[in-house]
């Protein structure tokens, strides 16, 4: 019993016995083991062998224990990573983010099998379950389209073009890339990324001719020039791009259904064209430039025939007849003739 004649030294003492008394249902784990000549924690140990450690973390993964599954597999990697089932405990830890609902987690470590174990056996299903969630997120990307934040309809995208990527990094020039490399340039397209998306179109059409991809990705490239394509008073490269990817999408595959639908985006891009070049006319025409104003508002007529820039331009021609042959006239009589 203290009073208050105990010394203080002796009361701090009996305070800190009782604190450690107190703990001891905790330390009970605890084990001296004199091979290593420390103290272990039985319950940190893993399996007898690195078989049934993996086995073990796929059970507690069956059962829904998420959490304890990753614990046992990163016991497996300080006590088993040299033994020949390291490759199926990583793959296994992708297996538990897909089971956790976290799929580019699990891309990522599905992806640490092929950097870590290149010569695994698992490298296909690893591809097949990047492609998998690869898809899956492409598909969430399509069910959130419709969101208000363009932040949530754009992000699993974002994922699905890194997944992709890991696809064509891992098996490039196969069928599986050159899908894999369509759908990445969708992933793009969809996230209005055009000089990008472009870039990966035209990479299935180069790298992967001979796939059955290439006519969606011509349509792509084409589609992604049309979309990225400004009004007339802008600068006017995509609108003559997306004609250039029409033209040459239809000689390629000339019975294609699409093409009927392309033709139609043509003629809005010629109109953009055309009505590009009448503003250039009009303008030299108001700074009473009469030969550079005729020059511009034949080349309407003659090179964009059909459109309402046409139309205005051969208006102004005929209003604007000349007696005998100047400049312009000239100029546009050798376009002619060549």
């Amino acid at each position: 019993m203290l009073t208050n004649n105990t010394p203080r030294r002796r009361v701090i003492c009996i305070a800190l016995v009782a604190a450690a008394l107190s703990c001891l249902p905790v330390y009970a784990e605890w084990t001296w083991t004199p091979q290593t000549g420390r103290w272990i924690n039985v319950k940190r140990l893993p399996k007898e062998t690195a078989e049934l450690q993996v086995e073990y973390a796929r059970s507690l993964m069956l059962e829904g224990e998420f959490k304890k599954a990753i614990v046992e597999t990163e016991k497996f990697t300080d006590y088993y990573s040299d033994t020949e089932y390291a490759d199926k405990n990583q793959f296994l830890r992708g297996e538990i983010r897909m089971a956790q609902g976290k799929p580019i987690e699990a891309a990522r470590e599905f992806q640490q099998v092929v950097a870590k174990y290149p010569n695994s056996a698992l490298y296909n299903d690893v591809i097949k379950m990047q492609y998998q969630i690869g898809d899956q997120l492409y598909a969430d990307g399509a069910k959130q389209a419709k969101k208000f934040w363009a932040f949530a309809r754009k992000r699993p995208y974002k994922r699905a073009s890194e997944v992709y990527s890991m696809v064509i990094s891992n098996e490039p020039f196969t069928d599986a890339a050159a899908e894999a490399q369509y759908k990445l340039g969708l992933c793009r397209h969809t996230r209005k990324q055009y000089i990008e998306a472009s870039f990966e179109y035209k990479r299935v059409i180069e790298d992967y001719s001979t796939s059955p991809w290439v006519d969606d990705a011509a349509v792509g490239l084409a589609n992604c020039y049309y979309d990225s394509a400004l009004p007339s008073d802008y600068d006017q490269q995509p609108s003559q791009l997306a004609i250039t990817a029409i033209d040459e999408f239809k000689e390629r595959f000339p019975d294609d259904a699409r093409n009927s639908e392309l033709a139609e985006k043509k003629g809005k891009m010629q109109e953009s064209i055309a009505d590009q070049r009448l503003k250039t006319a009009q303008f030299y025409e108001k700074r009473r430039n009469f030969e550079s104003a005729r020059i511009y508002y034949g080349i309407v007529a003659k090179q964009f025939a059909g459109t309402a820039a046409a139309e205005k331009a051969n208006g102004w021609l005929q209003n604007n007849q000349v007696a005998k042959p100047k400049l312009a006239d000239r100029i546009l009589g050798r376009t002619n003739a060549s």
